[in-house]
C-alpha cells in the first residue's frame, strides 16, 4: 500500500508534465494577417520597402514572379498574424516581427528574401518538438549539406539550420534572436515553394508562438 500511495502522485505529476509538454509543442491556430491591414500598421518607409520588393518579385524575367510574390505574401501574413504587435523592414530584403516584452519588445520572427531563388524564415528553435510530433524526418544529406528534412505525408523537404549565440556573424535582422540562451532556426524554401513546404514553415512558426499565445 505504501508503495502505491507514494508512486501515485509521481505518476500524476509525470502525466501532468507530459500533458504540459505536449500542449506547449502544439501549434497555435491563428488566422493570418490581412495583407492590406498588415501594411497599414507599418510606417511609410517600411510599407514602401515591402511594396517595392514585391513589385520586383512580380517582374521576375524567369517567369516565377506570380508564385514568388504569392508565396512571399503568404509567409508575410502568416508571421504577421502570429506576431501582430510590430514589424519593421531591414531594407527590401528582410522583415522583423515583434511581440510585447514588458515596456519593450522582443523579436520572434524574421522573413528574408534576397531574391536569389530562396526565401528563409527565422523562428525559435522548435526542432525537438517538430521531430517528436513526426512533422519532420531527418536530417538528410543533399548536395553535401546535412540540413534537409522530409515533411510528414509529403515528398517535399525543407532546409533547416540551427543557430545559437555561438553562430558566427549573424545578420543584423536576426541577431537579436540569438544569445542570452535563445536559439533559432533558419527554414529555407524556394521561391516557388509547394503548399506542403509553406505549410511546414507555418506549423514550425505556430509551434514557436505557443510561448506567447495561450491555448
Amino acid at each position: 500500500m505504501k508503495v502505491k500511495e507514494s508512486t501515485a502522485p509521481v505518476k500524476k505529476a509525470a502525466a501532468a508534465a507530459s500533458t504540459s509538454a505536449a500542449a506547449s509543442a502544439t501549434p497555435v491556430r491563428i488566422a493570418p494577417a490581412e495583407y492590406a491591414g498588415f501594411l497599414a500598421t507599418m510606417g511609410v518607409k517600411d510599407r514602401s520597402n515591402i511594396e517595392r520588393h514585391l513589385a520586383t518579385c512580380e517582374a521576375d524575367p524567369a517567369g516565377n514572379g506570380a508564385a514568388h510574390s504569392a508565396n512571399y505574401r503568404r509567409l508575410l501574413c502568416a508571421l504577421g498574424g502570429l506576431a501582430p504587435h510590430a514589424a519593421k523592414t531591414h531594407g527590401q530584403q528582410a522583415v522583423q516581427f515583434y511581440i510585447p516584452d514588458g515596456k519593450y519588445r522582443m523579436q520572434v520572427f524574421a522573413l528574408e528574401d534576397q531574391r536569389d531563388g530562396n526565401m528563409a524564415v527565422y523562428c525559435e528553435d522548435v526542432m525537438e518538438a517538430a521531430q517528436k510530433s513526426g512533422l519532420l524526418r531527418g536530417p538528410n544529406e543533399v548536395a553535401g549539406q546535412n540540413n534537409s528534412y522530409r515533411i510528414k505525408g509529403s515528398i517535399d523537404s525543407v532546409k533547416i539550420d540551427q543557430m545559437d549565440g555561438k553562430t558566427a556573424n549573424p545578420a543584423p535582422f536576426y541577431k537579436d534572436m540569438l544569445g542570452w540562451n535563445r536559439r533559432a532556426i533558419r527554414i529555407t524554401v524556394g521561391i516557388t515553394a509547394t503548399a506542403d513546404q509553406l505549410g511546414a514553415v507555418e506549423t514550425l512558426c505556430a509551434t514557436a508562438a505557443r510561448k506567447w499565445i495561450p491555448a
